[in-house]
């Protein structure tokens, strides 16, 4: 049953099997990657104009940490 000539015949079987699921699905992973780069047109440039907006965030963040644990994390209402 482990002849080499068993294990090609299989093989080659599995290979026929193999191109006619990928024939099915590869229309469909094209229609899927059309939607995506679609929907990647559209959101990207959403995205660049948050990250625009939010890019200070990472300097006020920075320094609202060293403030509060210079305060030991009593950062109650300002005076």
């Amino acid at each position: 049953m482990f002849d080499s000539k068993t294990m090609q015949a299989r093989f080659h079987a599995l290979t026929a099997q193999r191109a006619e699921i990928a024939a099915k699905a590869d229309p469909l992973r094209a229609k899927r990657d059309a939607a995506v780069a679609a929907h990647d047109a559209i959101v990207k440039p959403i995205e660049n104009e948050i990250r625009a907006i939010e890019a200070p965030l990472f300097e006020i963040d920075r320094e609202r940490a060293l403030i509060a644990r210079a305060l030991g994390g009593k950062t109650g209402t300002a005076a």
